[in-house]
């Protein structure tokens, strides 16, 4: 059937298109998986590679290559049940693009792709010409990138300030090694950016007070700051052009200015409309953090919590924890009582579902922001929900969240993917 492989061509080169899109989402989605680390750039170039072509030949109609997508369908169903299998529901699933999640729906649409891909039939050059148009406009449709830059009131120099020793124009604040920074440089072509290093010019980067790289500041005549941000794409850059980063944006819609610090708190608020819930190297801005039973909000891949500042695995009251869930102390040895008996085990329970539970509304996990921190990939996460206020009381922004959620609070993962 020329109609089944139209379907599963496009899907094939959809998926493929959309990890090309946003690499470090699908690369992070792979821990799903255990594919972590080192690992984790070649097995997803290897799967890119493999998804486009197969879905290419799929659509020119090679003989016999339906029951190799019917058989990669198929795996990728298997591969999710066991996930489902191991408590992971909810996951990222590297399906299409970064919103993707495992779940039975994605397993029943997996096993339905793999028996149609066995019905496909003949397909032609011109049937590859048109799905593999149609994929990358559902590519291009499916990718949701923010399109302004990501503009925090604490963060770079204070727009309308003036940043001493900056050339006038568009800075591009850049860091060695930084895989992002390069695809944000590739993007702008001829725009006419000066990049400045972290190394290099490191004076300057002190003087902008930049939160990390890749950050963009449109200085003015004088050294006057006109806009700046967070980026990572060369349209969230350009966007400074036209000084729409988002704070600005939201501000003139929400009408807030002004940063709500707390010198002890665990993280700083921001009034609504100056940001979209971030968390950025141990900051927390604008709803602040889901909460969690250590303090700052860090989960696994699965959204389970962790503690902070060494990712070890804690449970719903605090304690470490070891792999089958009984508390232990620093040294890795379990806590016992007075009488040397082992302390019962707690509870673990995801950070987002806990939220749900704690206050009574239903909570889900929708779309996450990625930020390059401490040589690794952060991932940036809104835990959303049908509720019009945020934790903090004020309104509800849409952040990443979709199908008509709004961010509650916020948590994050720290990968180990290189950036």
């Amino acid at each position: 059937m020329l109609l089944a492989s139209l379907v599963c061509g496009c899907a094939l080169v959809a998926a493929a298109a959309l990890k090309v899109a946003e690499p470090a989402a699908s690369r992070v989605a792979l821990a799903t998986y255990g594919v972590t680390g080192a690992l984790a750039r070649p097995a997803w170039t290897a799967l890119v590679v493999v998804e486009a072509a197969l879905g290419a030949l799929l659509l020119a109609g090679i003989a016999g290559v339906h029951w190799v997508a019917a058989a990669v369908f198929a795996g990728f169903a298997v591969a999710q049940v066991v996930v489902l299998a191991r408590g992971g529901g909810g996951a990222p699933c590297g399906c299409l693009g970064a919103r993707g999640r495992v779940s039975w729906a994605s397993v029943a649409r997996a096993g339905l792709l793999a028996a149609v891909a066995a019905l496909a039939g003949p397909g032609s050059l011109w049937a590859a010409a048109v799905g593999i148009v149609v994929a990358a406009v559902a590519a291009t449709l499916l990718r949701r990138a923010p399109r302004g830059a990501l503009d925090v009131a604490s963060e770079g120099p204070a727009v309308g300030s003036v940043l001493a020793g900056a050339p006038e124009g568009l800075l591009l604040f850049t860091a060695d090694g930084c895989s992002l920074c390069a695809r944000v440089r590739r993007g702008l072509g001829g725009l006419g950016v000066t990049e400045l290093d972290e190394e290099r010019d490191a004076a300057l980067w002190h003087a902008a007070r930049v939160p990390g790289a890749p950050y963009a500041v449109l200085v003015g005549a004088s050294g006057v700051v006109r806009a700046k941000g967070t980026v990572n794409t060369a349209a969230q850059v350009r966007s400074l052009l036209g000084r729409t980063s988002r704070r600005g944006f939201l501000g003139r819609t929400a009408g807030a200015a002004a940063a709500v610090a707390g010198a002890q708190a665990i993280g700083s608020l921001v009034r609504p409309g100056e940001a979209e819930a971030y968390h950025f190297c141990g900051h927390i801005y604008t709803t602040d953090s889901c909460p969690h039973p250590t303090g700052l909000p860090r989960i696994d891949a699965k959204g389970y919590p962790l503690r902070a500042r060494d990712g070890h695995r804690v449970d719903d009251l605090g304690r470490l924890v070891d792999l089958a869930g009984r508390p232990v102390g620093e040294d890795g040895e379990p806590l016992v009582d007075p009488d040397g008996r082992p302390l019962p085990v707690a509870t673990r329970t995801k950070v987002c579902a806990a939220v749900a539970r704690r206050y009574g509304f239903k909570t889900q996990v929708d779309g996450a922001w990625y930020r390059c921190c401490k040589g690794h990939v952060r991932k940036l996460i809104d835990c959303c929900s049908q509720h019009d206020r945020r934790i903090n009381g004020d309104a509800a922004l849409t952040g990443y969240c979709y199908k008509g959620r709004k961010v509650f609070c916020v948590m994050y993962h720290q990968t180990k993917v290189p950036c």
